[in-house]
């Protein structure tokens, strides 16, 4: 009975997850309310920069914008917990190199990457295709669309919290892929790290966040954040 009554929790907290995050999304596209911060929407770079902090060198496509050569672009502004909203596409044309195959990624704080690669009908570690929390959590189902469709990521993300060099509260991130839930509240390890272990590393409450250059022309568009408030502390009884 117990553990019935936790699945049906489980099911209803992501039921009301899915609607709020689609809620939120309509709020965006219609401008009203507020609600998303508009990171990039096709019109310029104003709000990104290179890692050492000189002009977006990323190019314009068709409104989108295009990981080049060069390097990562990050935010001018820094964000810690937050709801994104992420659209982008892998190229039509598949690069033989099945590393360089449509990758690219989220990295949250510059720090947490939520992957992205061509991984439709593609085989590569569990822990890298697109949805993964890299290195560290594959997604629950591959939802992977066709090279060359447009996708959607919708996180949740609360920060690692520190006090010096002591942790006092656990980060964690939700990831919905193409409206599906394929990350449900995981608790991040450490910073994402390639084909070692990871662990905690104390950093401040707010970074920028990153989007990753990987030798692939992966695109965005319509790049939204918004800042969450800080959970409530529940008073001992």
């Amino acid at each position: 009975m117990t553990m019935k009554k936790n699945a049906n929790h489980v099911s209803l907290f992501t039921l009301r997850l899915a609607v709020a995050l689609c809620l939120c999304a309509k709020l965006a596209l219609c401008q009203t309310g507020g609600v998303y911060r508009v990171l990039f929407d096709g019109k310029n770079l104003d709000q990104w920069e290179k890692a050492d902090g000189s002009p977006a060198h990323w190019k314009m496509p068709d409104g989108t914008l295009e990981a080049t050569g060069g390097g990562d672009l990050r935010t001018k502004a820094a964000f810690g917990d937050c709801q994104l909203h992420v659209e982008w596409q892998t190229p039509e044309q598949i690069d033989p190199n099945i590393m360089n195959r449509g990758n690219s990624g989220v990295f949250l704080m510059g720090l947490y990457e939520v992957q992205i690669m061509d991984s439709h009908g593609k085989t590569i570690y569990a822990d890298g295709i697109a949805g993964s929390i890299y290195g560290q959590n594959p997604p629950f189902a591959n939802v992977s669309r066709a090279a060359g469709a447009w996708q959607s990521f919708d996180i949740i993300f609360y920060a690692p919290r520190w006090d010096g060099n002591t942790l006092t509260r656990q980060g964690h991130v939700t990831v919905f892929h193409n409206g599906v839930l394929v990350q449900s509240h995981w608790p991040l390890e450490g910073p994402t790290r390639h084909l070692s272990r990871t662990s905690q590393v104390p950093h401040a409450n707010k970074l920028p966040l990153s989007l990753q250059a990987h030798s692939s022309p992966v695109r965005y568009r319509n790049i939204w954040i918004r800042e969450l408030p800080e959970p409530e502390k529940k008073e001992q009884p």
